[in-house]
């Protein structure tokens, strides 16, 4: 049974995963609580990540002139996006139904 090499990558996953549960368990109790340094620069990294995250988009969207911009013209193009893809998708599905009922 051992030498299918499905067992053989269960095993591998299944080591690999307790080895690094065993780590984080480890690492988690040994170390030290984080200074108070650690956690301004933690928050400082996470307030500059916000920043440019969508988040941080949306909250500066009210004084972008260019990013509502965008907005309204992705609004406006959406719809027609979505119908033609749809039509698009329709007309590949007819095309392969018509191929495979003519080839028979």
């Amino acid at each position: 049974m051992l030498q299918k090499p499905w067992i053989k990558i269960f095993i591998w996953f299944m080591a690999t995963f307790f080895f690094f549960l065993a780590s984080g368990v480890i690492i988690s109790i040994l170390k030290p609580g984080p200074t108070e340094n650690e956690v301004m620069q933690f928050m400082m990294g996470m307030m500059a990540a916000m920043d440019n995250s969508m988040m941080g988009v949306a909250m500066n969207i009210e004084h972008n002139g260019a990013l509502q911009e965008v907005i309204v013209l992705s609004t406006k193009l959406m719809i027609p996006l979505i119908f033609i893809s749809m039509v698009a998708g329709f007309a590949i599905r007819y095309m392969q139904w018509r191929n495979k009922h003519v080839k028979q």
